[in-house]
């Protein structure tokens, strides 16, 4: 059984209004191996950035399979280490999860990085 977020999903940043998802947008998985860097961070914009080198472990995060099944968001260039991250579009405020790639690429928001609402 797929369990999908019945709430809307929205940017964590205090006073950023931005919506992420929609309800019933994107499925719960589990992805114990994937490390993301420090929250809080923005990411410069341009054709190529350091791979940040402190990282935390996420496990549950909520997946949707394309981009454009995100109400707002937005992706950064390919990091030097080949990952791409996902941000908040309007204040930019990063990482909220990570594009996946190789064979099966998935776009993952991390359940503990973002808010909810009715």
């Amino acid at each position: 059984m797929e369990t999908t977020n019945t709430l809307t999903v929205k940017c964590p940043r205090l006073g950023c209004p931005s919506t992420l998802l929609r309800p019933h947008a994107a499925q719960l998985v589990s992805r114990p191996l994937i490390m993301l860097p420090e929250f809080g961070q923005t990411f410069e914009r341009g054709p190529s950035m350091e791979a940040p080198e402190t990282k935390s472990k996420e496990e549950w995060f909520w997946r949707v399979a394309q981009v454009m099944d995100f109400e707002n968001i937005g992706v950064s260039h390919t990091a030097t280490d080949g990952s791409k991250y996902l941000s908040c579009a309007d204040c930019d405020i990063a990482p909220l999860g990570i594009q996946t790639s190789g064979d099966s690429v998935e776009l993952l928001i991390a359940n503990s990085r973002i808010n909810y609402s009715k």
